[in-house]
This record gives structure tokens, C-alpha cells and sequence, in this order.
């Protein structure tokens, strides 16, 4: 699978409270069972031992969180099922020692383990480039790339857009707490599909086939 990741500048753009305190919302929908939906932490260039990190992640289970503190790693999982191709909302925040994970009605709070602060040189959604999960620890090599839509990204009230779609309030001037990327890789707006149909080509006995959302077809 390509990667595909939009990129922002976590310290400087979307907050200096990145380190203490963040909270991340977010719409998805997706037939993927697992992938990364945000990181935010270190560059790739501070050393392994040095490296703080927080992620979200979809598995097979739920929501994942991983919070890194150097060489200690606690992981967090809010069970329930996302990947069914309908629309889900999730909400996570970390204020220090707490951590809090919503998948739509159902929450869950946890102690984090450490109160290290996080180094929020960078945040990507969606996805991270492979050069980039090649330099940090073992761990990070599994993450597949996310495939899906997702919509209302939000960190710490700040809209994380990828594309400068609509930047004005209704009376006209730049609208404040709007963020777009520094990078962007396979990023499309609305909705978009593989041609399973021509890929698969599953229809036998002159049946027709259609692509629906997500790499699905009927």
C-alpha cells in the first residue's frame, strides 16, 4: 500500500500545550480493520532513548493508544469495532497523568504510567512517510497506513485541513484556528475507491459489478 500522510508543524502551528495537554476528535470511516490515524512527538532525527510520541491507531480490537517516553511504552485499547464502513466518532485527550479514549457513546479513562512530557516537533495524519517509521524504534515498523476517510480532525481546537478549501469566516476574513500541512502525500478530497471491480473483477455469468465506498463492491 502507498503511503499517504498530511504533515503539520505540531510545536509551532497548532500548540504550544502540545507537550502537557492534547485532545484530538475526529470523524472516520473505513473498511480497514488497522492503521494510523495520528502521531505527534519527536523528529526522527532525536536519538531512540530521547524520543517522546503519542499515536491513535485502528486495530482489530478498537482504538489504540500508545503514549512513548523514551524506552517505555504503554498501550491503551478502547475496544469496538470501526472498520465497518459506516461513520464513527473518536475523541482522545491526555491532561498529564489521565488519558481518555471515546469511540463514539463508549469511554474509557486511563493513568498514564509517566508524566514526561511530550517533544511535539511534528504531527502527522493519516499516516507517516517509510523513511521516516525506518528510523524510529522496532515497534513502529508494523503500522500499515491508514485507508479511509477522515473529517473534523481537530488537536487541541485547532482544525487540521488538508486542503485550503474554505479559510474565511462568513464576514469574509481568515478564519482562525484553521491549520493547513507543511506536506501532504495521496491525500484526496471526498471520497475515494480503488477500481475493485477492474482489479478483482469478481462477477461472473455476464453479471455487472459496482464499486462502492471503500474498496467494497456489490
Amino acid at each position: 500500500m502507498s503511503p499517504s500522510y498530511a504533515q503539520f508543524a505540531g510545536r509551532r502551528s497548532v500548540s504550544d500545550d502540545l507537550a502537557n495537554y492534547i485532545n484530538v476528535s475526529f470523524l472516520v470511516r473505513t473498511h480497514q480493520q488497522s492503521g494510523l490515524i495520528l502521531f505527534v512527538g519527536a523528529n526522527a532525527s532525536v536519538p531512540v532513548s530521547s524520543q517522546t510520541f503519542m499515536t491513535i491507531e485502528l486495530s482489530q480490537v478498537g482504538v489504540v493508544v500508545k503514549i512513548s517516553a523514551g524506552d517505555e511504552i504503554q498501550t491503551n485499547v478502547l475496544p469496538g469495532f470501526v472498520a465497518d464502513g459506516t461513520q464513527h466518532f473518536v475523541y482522545v485527550s491526555r491532561n498529564y497523568s489521565l488519558l481518555q479514549i471515546q469511540l463514539d457513546n463508549m469511554s474509557e479513562v486511563y493513568d498514564v504510567n509517566f508524566s514526561l512530557p511530550l517533544f511535539p516537533d511534528v504531527l502527522y495524519v493519516g499516516g507517516m512517510p517509510l523513511n521516516t517509521t525506518r528510523h524510529r524504534r522496532d515497534t513502529y515498523s508494523y503500522i500499515r497506513q491508514f485507508s479511509g476517510t477522515l473529517q473534523d480532525v481537530r488537536v487541541n481546537g485547532v482544525l487540521l485541513q488538508p486542503f485550503p478549501l474554505n479559510n474565511t469566516g462568513e464576514d469574509g476574513t481568515p478564519a482562525s484556528n484553521i491549520e493547513l500541512p507543511e506536506d501532504k502525500l495521496n491525500v484526496d478530497v471526498g471520497e475515494q475507491s480503488d477500481d475493485v471491480c477492474q482489479l478483482l473483477q469478481p462477477c461472473e455469468n455476464n453479471a455487472t459489478c459496482h464499486t462502492e465506498f471503500y474498496n467494497k463492491y456489490r
